[in-house]
């Protein structure tokens, strides 16, 4: 089922939905409430200033990465010319982390996913302790997982903790050694994975592993064929499970996958997320490899400064008056009119996936 919101703009007489009375601060109800007020201010409102601080924030470990992948800005020999490659330590997550938290973000959840490979970082263990001191016990990233090995993951604390590691894989050992990985990663990769699957010491760590055949193959009985082999390597457990990856012409790196440009629809991301690069600087989304747009620099000013700032509010007007060529991380990007995107089933996803929303 999808709903097209495209249209749907400030309504006289409107009022923002009341703040659910008694909720647990990271409890279901709560996270219910908070998904209803970005929808208001989102879909509805459009509003350019928001009375709430981000919901979903990432912070990027490293712009350094050990794979040059195709679809990836990382591949482009000039891609470190507007960005130096470095990585973030300890005392400047806590810096960060102290920001967030005086915005009066909330969540027990954070994301550490921008560019590079996390696992990059040697010190990138060590951010978690500092996040725990802080109340960030759930943690998301992606993770091309050629660094997986158990001596690392073991290093990650447990206590309390909980991981949710998003590597991009696929069944086709050539394929992925061809758009992805180097030659005799696909065997390296697999081998990490299944090692971290198998041990019960890793059972707060999850795996959503991404199949990544679609970047080049589509027909639909291939690509089924191809998740159904992808999903085969793998033992049977709890602990990991499959998702498919649509390629999007992303700030504007890629050529469109979409046959046809179904209307337009505003993109949700500036009224929900916030993405930190290892150097403090806030971009656009999580496809600003490159820094186009830079909406503030969390290192010199606070977060709701930035979040508010007249940056932030161009873009949420440029995206919401169907300009988003204005934007540099916008301006190509074909998501907005991928309806796929914009269905309650992917809003569920996300619900479910990234916000964890029924996650206790």
């Amino acid at each position: 089922m999808r709903m097209d919101w495209s249209s749907m703009g400030s309504q006289a007489g409107a009022k923002e939905p009341e703040p659910v009375a008694v909720a647990e601060k990271n409890g279901t109800l709560s996270k219910m409430w908070s998904g209803a007020r970005i929808f208001w201010h989102w879909a509805v409102r459009r509003s350019e200033v928001l009375p709430y601080p981000p919901v979903e924030i990432s912070i990027e470990p490293t712009n350094r990465c050990n794979f040059t992948c195709k679809f990836c800005p990382q591949s482009s020999p000039s891609h470190f010319d507007q960005v130096p490659a470095s990585a973030i330590e300890p005392d400047a997550v806590e810096a960060l982390l102290e920001k967030i938290r005086a915005s009066g973000m909330g969540s027990d959840l954070m994301h550490w996913t921008l560019d590079g490979e996390p696992f990059m970082n040697k010190r990138f263990h060590e951010n978690f302790e500092v996040a725990r001191r802080y109340g960030f016990t759930k943690h998301h990233f992606a993770t091309n997982a050629m660094l997986l090995s158990l001596d690392r993951l073991r290093q990650l604390p447990s206590d309390g903790m909980s991981y949710v590691m998003t590597p991009d894989f696929c069944s086709d050992e050539a394929y992925f050694e061809e758009v992805r990985g180097t030659a005799g990663s696909w065997k390296i990769v697999l081998k990490n994975l299944i090692a971290a699957i198998e041990d019960p010491n890793l059972s707060h760590i999850e795996f959503k592993v991404t199949d990544i055949s679609s970047y080049r193959f589509s027909d639909p009985d291939d690509l089924d064929r191809r998740f159904e082999s992808l999903k085969k390597l793998f033992p049977a457990s709890q602990r990991v499970s499959f998702h498919r990856r649509v390629f999007h012409n992303a700030s504007g790196k890629l050529d469109s996958r979409l046959s046809s440009k179904d209307g337009y629809r505003v993109c949700p991301y500036p009224w929900y997320s916030f993405f930190i690069a290892h150097n403090g600087d806030v971009v656009a989304c999580c496809r600003d490899l490159e820094h186009q747009s830079v909406l503030g620099n969390l290192f010199e000013q606070d977060l709701m400064d930035i979040w508010n700032g007249e940056k932030y509010q161009a873009m949420r007007r440029d995206l919401a008056t169907k300009h988003p060529e204005r934007q540099a991380a916008c301006d190509g990007c074909d998501m907005p009119y991928d309806a796929a995107k914009f269905s309650l089933r992917n809003f569920a996803k996300v619900a479910l996936h990234r916000m964890l929303i029924f996650n206790r």
